[in-house]
């Protein structure tokens, strides 16, 4: 690397000398002849090195490098005096102007080109220590740009409205800036309530950023009532389509069904959710059945569901390996088996900070890892929550609107019914206030079509726990094996008994099912629900031929009397 050194000096032969040096070592060479000018030509050409005269008229060397020293502020400049002067104290106030080394007259040329190769060394360093310091400045701020930029979708993640349910009670401990957990609840229009437990791979940024894919998916499709399952393909779809390969993130989804009592479940690489009774023994707990999320292509992945059917209030309980991978100032790890105690040993109303008191109290220093923890108070199987008064937004629209949709087998193999149609019905001004109850109300009727009337399913196989299972289980074989058969869905708004309401009609090609014996055994078992809710919802509900046409007429203005007595109704009452 070549440099550009002033020399200054008042004789020409001596700068004439100097310069021979400089320009044979390949340098640019500045000639200056006093103070004044050497001064100029600093502030004009920015010199990378000076050899300084001491002795000369005007503004001496010494001044010069003081005021040179000044103009140059914090940028490395190497000042080299020469002098005639072999004292000390001369030595030191040539020092303490701000040279940083001197040679004595007359010039030994060995030992000036030696010196100049010298700082011809440290001016590289210098130049290659800025560059650093520069590169590391602009990925500073780009940092920081970063973290503000995930500061923000953090903040948007955490503070959705599901989060303040209050049924739900969580905390989330990264251990760094940002958390690769996610945590995110919501309810569907037929009041399933939906929950989400993610742990990223790794820490930080990277691993939240991750969290994004699944953030988004879970929101709008829990919105138009999907089932876990289906939000769960979705999921693993976009994670492996827009992660870097590896990228992958552990993660729980939960659907709590209040209505009929069921809790659905898939886990892929998640500790086990615990579902806690009462009394506070542990009657359930799910194992990781899938390997985590965005590993499996769209093809190798499985989307099957754990469905436990539960009696009486009771709390779940979930959280990331970080809790029981915490560990205390001996190294010794929290554990599953400690958490569960402590959840066995509270009273409910307790459980929720006596486990984060417990894990506090036991681990120490800084984390290792994120902690996530997260409690679902589950209400007891069979309750319906009455929605808010609604307005007048019945009495917008026609009383002639009416539509009709069918599907037939592949439709039925390939499309959710409800969820597709629940985009439509919350665009209709007369009924949007009721989405939710239609909603339920179409969900239980098109699933009672496709179950019965198509797939031919027995329900009393759900007399237990793990019927409900293997009820499950038999009906996605069944849904997977349909090849023929349609379902008819109409929806009309019309006036009937002096009062608007909207007509629901479901008709299938299956040769029906005695819906009578159905409804009746609703007290009698954990079957049966789903029709004792549609006649409790509805104005007037009525099957026709052999149970394979159902239609359901739902007040709409006012609101259905069934329910509006108290803030919630019993369906098994």
């Amino acid at each position: 690397m070549g440099m550009t050194v002033m020399v200054v000096d008042d004789t020409a032969n001596n700068v004439a000398i100097a310069g021979q040096v400089v320009k044979r070592m390949g340098h640019r060479l500045i000639e200056a002849r006093s103070g004044e000018e050497a001064l100029e030509k600093f502030l004009a050409e920015s010199p990378d090195m000076i050899l300084m005269d001491v002795m000369m008229p005007g503004i001496g060397g010494l001044e010069a490098t003081r005021r040179i020293r000044q103009a140059a502020g914090s940028r490395w400049l190497p000042i080299l005096m020469v002098t005639a002067l072999t004292r000390e104290d001369e030595v030191l106030e040539g020092l303490r102007a701000g040279a940083d080394d001197y040679l004595t007259k007359p010039l030994s040329f060995p030992v000036f080109q030696a010196k100049i190769q010298v700082f011809q060394r440290i001016a590289e360093l210098q130049q290659a220590l800025s560059r650093h310091s520069a590169e590391l400045a602009a990925y500073y701020r780009q940092a920081e740009d970063e973290r503000r930029l995930g500061a923000r979708l953090m903040e948007y993640m955490v503070n959705r409205e599901g989060l303040d349910d209050p049924t739900l009670r969580y905390r989330v401990t990264p251990a760094w800036h940002f958390s690769g957990d996610l945590i995110a609840a919501a309810r569907t229009p037929g009041k399933c309530h939906h929950i989400l437990l993610s742990d990223g791979m790794g820490h930080g940024l990277p691993a939240a950023m991750a969290s994004l894919p699944q953030f988004d998916t879970f929101y709008a499709m829990t919105e138009l009532g999907y089932g876990i399952g289906r939000i769960a393909e979705v999921m693993n779809s976009r994670m492996h389509t827009m992660m870097p390969p590896g990228r992958y993130a552990a993660l729980t989804l939960v659907s709590i069904n209040p209505v009929i009592g069921t809790i659905e479940v898939w886990n892929g690489g998640n500790p086990y959710p615990r579902l806690v009774d009462a009394d506070g023994e542990i009657v359930k707990h799910w194992k990781s059945q899938h390997v985590p999320l965005g590993l499996l292509s769209p093809e190798e992945f499985s989307a099957e569901l754990e469905v436990y059917s539960y009696e009486g209030e009771c709390q779940l309980f979930m959280w990331t390996d970080g809790l029981t991978e915490a560990e205390n100032a001996a190294g010794e790890q929290f554990g599953a088996e400690r958490a569960c105690a402590t959840l066995e040993s509270t009273a409910p109303a307790h459980r929720f900070e006596a486990l984060l008191a417990a894990l506090d109290e036991h681990r120490a220093g800084a984390l290792m890892d994120d902690i996530s923890v997260l409690m679902v108070a589950v209400p007891a199987p069979g309750t319906l929550e009455q929605p808010a008064a609604h307005t007048a937004a019945a009495e917008y629209g026609s009383d002639g609107l009416c539509m009709s949709f069918h599907f037939e087998a592949q439709d039925l193999k390939n499309l959710d019914v409800v969820p597709t149609l629940s985009g439509v019905i919350e665009r209709i001004a007369a009924i949007k206030e009721h989405a939710g109850q239609i909603f339920l109300i179409l969900s239980e009727l098109v699933s009672n079509a496709l179950d019965h009337g198509l797939l031919r399913m027995d329900s009393s196989l759900k007399t237990s726990s793990d019927g409900f299972a293997a009820y499950a289980a038999r009906r996605q074989n069944a849904l997977k094996e349909l090849q023929q058969g349609f379902i008819d869905i109409g929806i009309e708004i019309l006036r009937r008994d002096n009062r608007k309401m909207v007509k629901i009609s479901v008709r299938d090609s299956g040769p029906g099912f005695d819906w009578v014996v159905r409804s009746s055994l609703s007290e009698s078992g954990l079957h049966g629900r789903g029709i004792e809710l549609v006649r409790r919802l509805s104005h007037e509900m009525r099957y026709s031929g052999a149970g394979n046409e159902v239609v359901v007429y739902y007040a709409l203005n006012p609101f259905n009397h069934a329910i509006s007595g108290s803030r919630s109704h019993s369906l098994m009452q």
